[in-house]
């Protein structure tokens, strides 16, 4: 049964620190994900034999920046926004007995920008789309043998 547990406060956004391409930013959001896409065997029966390795693959992650960041962004990358390579850490500050220390987003690239100004006294936000080739999450790779040339 789950007990109030006053002295082990959990993370919250603002205990986080985001680094695009080496440089911390401020950011309101981000969110990425990864998976493995596994395929059924089939045979001569009518239900599955078993499945695949799979193939891994990572989700298109969305990172929500203000305006003036997303200016510094935009100027860091100039004329090469979408195919310069760039990878994203996200390292948590160790807070109670959170075990969360550090994901890392490898081999990203830009793939939209958004934006979606409103009335109100909200500041200006960016919303950018990336790619990342793999994700390290608390400094684990997500397969056991990883291709050449992986860090």
């Amino acid at each position: 049964m789950p007990k109030i547990d006053t002295k082990n406060p959990r993370l919250t956004f603002a205990r986080i620190k985001i680094e695009v391409d080496g440089k911390e930013i401020l950011a309101r959001s981000i969110s990425y994900g990864d998976s493995i896409e596994r395929s059924d065997i089939e045979g001569n029966a009518r239900m599955a034999l078993g499945v695949s390795d799979g193939m891994y693959k990572t989700d298109e992650g969305e990172l929500t920046v203000y305006a003036d960041e997303y200016a510094e962004i935009v100027d860091a990358f100039g004329d090469k926004f979408f195919e310069k390579d760039f990878d994203v850490s996200v390292a948590y500050e160790k807070l109670g007995s959170s075990k969360l220390t550090k994901d890392e987003l490898i081999g990203c690239r830009w793939t939209k920008r958004g934006v979606s100004d409103e009335t109100g006294g909200d500041a200006l936000t960016r919303t950018l789309g990336f790619k990342p080739h793999y994700i390290k999450m608390n400094g684990k790779n997500p397969l056991s043998k990883m291709p050449e040339g992986a860090k």
